[in-house]
């Protein structure tokens, strides 16, 4: 394997961007954070959409559902061309599609705007061609720390799109979003290609052929099968998402009917709750270069079960709701970047996009799930049964997480040789 297929640069290139530099990774951070964006501008409009084009709001679940299936299909299909494309041209066009799509959906109506929802989640995987690249210019030692202050980017923009997509929407109708939403995308493409360093002479690669795309498609499925740990971790990563979509879900719909009868403003600034996922994701980073996955990974799933049966018995308190946004927003955050580290530190530079199609696809086919059980769930039995199905997502993943992690200490009684991210 060359230099270069390791992910080093090779001799006379010109120098990449070191990634431990504060600028840059705070450059590719909100880039990521505002390509991420455009997959939950959505969940708290959804009502006053719902209403402009006079349907009921669960029957626009399917484009929620959508965004998330269109994002799991980049990740398989998109992301692992980071591997072997140059990644500075692969995010350009990636941005420049999800910029047209955000521009048509304000003008679509009917079935083809909850269509439309499944190309805009395609292109904005650009995010997870960045991270991976990211992490592979991080030194090993500081790998958790990078990964998670560009997820942090990651975060904020999943977290404040809601607000902000609140607001624009209460001052200019839910089509404005999407118009700025596409000027966003334009300045993202700006700053990526400042930033990602074009590809040497020396790291030019022989065009990609069609049968060397689906060799490369296929050993996304050997990785699986040859490292156990990344096989768990998508488990786990995508019951968490699944919790995270029942509850940003739920959330908005609920607010929406009395005794709240929120507007889409009120109901973005209830996202602003949720940047302490934030903090969860540099925590959960620092924690993982430790060696303590297996005790974040625990202690976040556990979190978001007992934070929803909290809010499944006490579903009218307005302050426990807002409890559980902060709490089960936290965890699953702090689940994500800990998975993410742990199959950072066990997979080679060459492997790293094709690790990440791995593990997001599964992430957000979890989010696809929980999203589309949301429809009949919440029309059957409103925010009590939404609730419940959050706690089993969460439940599930922590009985398998314990369940590992007691295997492994009974096969190593005493814990020579075995690290916590193996759990």
């Amino acid at each position: 394997m060359t230099q270069a297929a390791r992910g080093g640069a090779p001799a006379g290139a010109p120098p990449r961007p070191a990634a431990s530099g504060r600028a840059t990774v705070l450059l590719l951070a909100v880039a990521c954070g505002l390509c991420v964006a455009n997959l939950y501008y959505l969940q708290p409009i959804l009502p006053d959409l719902a209403a402009s084009l006079d349907v009921r709001p669960e029957s626009l679940t399917p484009a929620l559902s959508a965004t998330q299936l269109g994002y799991a299909l980049g990740l398989l299909a998109l992301v692992p061309l980071g591997d072997v494309l140059d990644r500075r041209r692969l995010v350009s066009v990636l941005v420049s599609c999800a910029a047209v799509v955000l521009l048509l959906i304000p003008l679509a109506r009917g079935t083809l705007l909850v269509v439309l929802f499944l190309p805009l989640g395609l292109f904005s995987v650009a995010a997870m061609v960045i991270v991976p690249m990211a992490a592979g210019m991080a030194p090993a030692q500081r790998r958790g720390q990078v990964v998670g202050t560009v997820m942090t980017g990651v975060i904020l923009g999943a977290l404040l799109c809601r607000t902000v997509a609140g607001l624009i929407t209460g001052v200019a109708g839910w089509r404005a979003v999407f118009w700025c939403a596409a000027a966003a995308m334009c300045g993202v493409l700006v700053l990526l290609r400042r930033v990602i360093p074009r590809r040497s002479a020396q790291e030019e690669r022989p065009p990609l052929t069609p049968a060397a795309y689906l060799r490369l498609l296929a050993s996304v499925a050997a990785l699986v099968r040859h490292h156990p740990e990344l096989a768990r971790r998508c488990v786990y990563g995508g019951l968490g998402f699944g919790a995270f979509t029942v509850l940003w879900t739920a959330v908005p719909l609920l607010l929406a009917e009395p005794p709240y009868d929120f507007g889409a403003s009120a109901i973005g600034l209830v996202g602003l709750l949720g940047a302490g996922g934030a903090l969860g994701a540099n925590l959960a980073g620092r924690h993982a270069d430790r060696g303590r996955s297996t005790a974040v990974s625990v202690l976040s799933f556990a979190l978001i079960a007992l934070s929803f049966a909290g809010v499944a018995a006490w579903q009218s308190a307005l302050l426990m709701i807002c409890l559980a946004v902060v709490l089960i927003d936290f965890a699953v955050q702090a689940a994500h970047i800990t998975n993410q580290t742990a199959v950072f530190q066990r997979v080679e530079a060459s492997e790293r996009s094709r690790v990440t199609t791995a593990y997001m696809t599964s992430y957000f086919l979890g989010g696809a799930v929980g999203s589309a059980l949301m429809g009949p769930v919440w029309r059957e039995g409103g925010w009590a049964a939404s609730a419940l199905l959050g706690c089993a997502f969460g439940a599930l993943a922590l009985l398998l997480v314990t369940g590992h992690a007691l295997r492994t200490r009974r096969n190593h009684p005493s814990g020579k040789g075995v690290r916590a991210t193996d759990a």
